[in-house]
């Protein structure tokens, strides 16, 4: 059985491999997904060169296949903490330039010391199932760094899911958080703690198989419940673009700030042709937009099916149905605009 060792290992590496690539490939438009599968794929990457260091022919192969490796891992654990934090929507914090800093500084650290030192690993040992290493002193750093890392992505998320209104986003923060704290501690324990507490390693190495289990439960957590497949914000942009009538958005004083594609071929006209201009330029009578304007700003009323008679840029009539209706940032219910649906009702 210990002779399979690094092919489960290799499994346990493509299998990582496979959900990056499932995610990526579904849901490449979302920022969460591509940071996932970003992340997903250096996990991989320090996988499968963990599993290249037990079938190394000769134990200096084994060292620096381990240097890379390791200096890997150290990216991988920060990169979970970014994850949980793009996961978290922590805009704030990610737009400073700082959090770059904050995220890659500790692992480019122990990477220069994994590369160009010998102070992280003391000795490489054959085993029945492969080459494995032994941690000097010195790694305490490592381990130190991938706990605060890993504590610090588990809380984020967990908080998040705490706080979340919506009962599909707190099961599926709660699932990445649970389902990465299970195998970050088996990990960290078997792999990093215990080495350097007992002065050899007393079971095989967990890593790989570890990374794999986290990784499936971030995914489960996607795919079942999935938020970011469907979000309100492109959904509200798949509606816009394809409904069936005319959508213009205005200011408070009336000038046309946006208009969808139906609103374009209604009065044959560019995007930026109108945009800045009055949409009382568009009626025939002004006295017709003004009491319509007169009803939703000044009375708040929703007014539908208010007959109208409008103009394009050419001058030709075009009698329509309005409804109309004030628009109000959710956040602080302040009137910011207003909303025309314009229906074309010639024969």
């Amino acid at each position: 059985m210990s002779m399979l060792f690094p092919y489960f290992e290799l499994m346990a590496s493509l299998f990582v491999l496979l959900l990056c690539f499932q995610i990526f490939t579904r849901h490449y438009d979302n920022r969460v997904a591509r940071f996932f599968a970003l992340f997903a794929l250096v996990a991989f990457l320090a996988a499968i060169l963990e599993y290249s260091l037990r079938i190394a022919f000769t134990l200096d192969l084994a060292r620096d296949l381990n240097r890379i490796a390791a200096s890997l891992w150290a990216f991988v654990f920060s990169m979970f903490a970014h994850f949980s934090f793009v996961f978290a929507k922590k805009k704030k914090f990610l737009e400073n330039p700082l959090s770059l800093v904050f995220f890659y500084l500790p692992p480019a650290i122990l990477t220069l010391l994994f590369c160009f030192t010998n102070l992280m690993y003391a000795r490489y040992e054959i085993w029945s199932i492969g080459i494995v290493s032994q941690p000097a002193p010195t790694y305490w750093l490592f381990l130190l760094q991938n706990f605060f890392y890993a504590l610090l992505g588990i809380t984020t998320i967990f908080l998040f899911g705490l706080k979340a209104q919506q009962k599909m986003v707190r099961t599926q923060a709660f699932i990445i958080a649970i389902g990465s704290l299970i195998p970050l501690v088996i990990g960290l324990l078997s792999d990093e703690l215990l080495p350097l507490l007992m002065g050899v390693r007393i079971m095989f190495p967990t890593a790989v198989f570890a990374i794999a289990v986290m990784n499936l439960f971030i995914y489960i957590a996607m795919r079942r419940y999935s938020l970011f497949a469907v979000s309100p914000a492109i959904a509200a942009d798949v509606i816009i673009e394809t409904m069936p009538d005319a959508l213009l958005a205005t200011d408070l004083e009336g000038k046309m700030l946006f208009i969808n594609e139906e609103a374009e071929k209604l009065f044959c006209v560019e995007n930026c042709e109108l945009v800045g201009q009055d949409f009382s330029s568009l009626f025939k009578n002004q006295a017709k937009y003004e009491k319509l304007y007169n009803e939703v700003v000044l009375k708040k009323k929703e007014i539908l099916r208010y007959e109208a008679e409008l103009l394009d840029p050419r001058g030709e009539r075009l009698p329509a149905l309005i409804n109309a209706n004030l628009l109000r940032d959710k956040i602080v219910g302040d009137t910011i605009g207003i909303i025309f649906v314009v229906r074309d009702i010639r024969g």
